[in-house]
């Protein structure tokens, strides 16, 4: 199934694609003090508006733009998605996504999606024309993904990465999309070869 995918007509690939989309996606963290406990971590995502994934949770980030460095497009795709200011801070890693179409009337495609760690320590998130945004839990963001209601490979990203300390690894994630009124992504494979 993957393994053809070079050969997949352009028509049945996401916007025509002939090559992979570099993408930038951000692990944005704020520690939660106000149960008066230790600090209880929280990570920003953005209900997409548009697809692939209408509807769902996913990381806040986009289209690394021509010309621009790492750091500039994540701060900027914060910024548009959401009104933070942001710093980067790190490459966490990145990931190869690969998604295969699971019939004749979904799209292929292929993204290369670099996760960057930013801090953002004051301001408020607002949603923007992009979706709604909303800061989550370690026990929401289980709950989410029990309710199909976040990206597959967004939510192991979260786990994937906030879980490790050193910067850059490569990952490799394969996806089977299925269509229909309630469209759902299945995570096939998430790891290294």
């Amino acid at each position: 199934m993957f393994g053809s995918l070079s050969s997949l007509p352009q028509a049945q690939r996401w916007r025509q694609q002939a090559y992979p989309v570099a993408a930038v996606l951000a692990l944005i963290r704020r520690d939660d003090t106000s149960k008066g406990s230790a600090p209880a971590p929280h990570y920003l995502l953005i209900q997409r508006q548009t697809e692939p994934y209408l509807g769902k949770w996913a990381l806040v980030g986009g289209r690394w733009e021509f010309g621009e460095t790492l750091a500039t497009a994540i701060t900027r795709e914060v910024k548009e998605e959401t009104e933070l200011d942001t710093t980067f801070v790190a490459l966490r890693g990145m990931v190869n996504e690969r998604i295969a179409p699971a019939g004749s009337t979904e799209d292929g495609a292929h993204f290369l999606l670099f996760v960057c760690q930013v801090s953002t320590p004051s301001g408020t998130a607002r949603e923007q024309a992009e979706g709604p945004v909303a800061w989550f839990s370690r026990e929401d963001l289980l709950e989410l993904n029990r309710r199909q209601q976040i990206i597959s490979t967004d939510y192991t990203i979260l786990q994937w990465f906030t879980q490790q300390e050193s910067p850059l690894s490569f990952i490799e994630a394969e996806v089977v999309v299925r269509g229909g009124a309630e469209a759902s992504g299945e995570l096939v494979r998430f790891g290294t070869r």
